[in-house]
């Protein structure tokens, strides 16, 4: 197989994967918006700082086993998070 048939089969797969990811976000974000509405019943602050926490460690300690940057990892959950909330508010 050449190069650039190879280049177009990594290429392909790595459009396929970002379609995943951004699938991903969409249900995350759907399910955000569900736990909004239970917080907002019960008259819960947007922001749990323990849960926030022990999500993002989590996400660490995970993603360690993939041998990702920490400092990524936490920029890409911040992100999220920040998402999460803008949802939230």
């Amino acid at each position: 197989m050449e190069n650039k048939e190879l280049l177009k089969i990594f290429r392909e797969q790595i459009d396929w994967i970002d379609r995943e990811i951004l699938y991903l976000l969409f249900r995350r974000f759907t399910l955000v918006d569900e736990i909004w509405k239970v917080k907002k019943e019960i008259w819960m602050n947007p922001l749990q700082k323990d849960r926030w926490n022990e999500v993002l460690n989590d996400k660490i300690e995970t993603w360690k086993e993939y041998n990702l940057d920490k400092g990524f990892i936490e920029d890409i959950w911040n992100r999220i998070h920040k998402e999460a909330l803008k949802i939230e508010k």
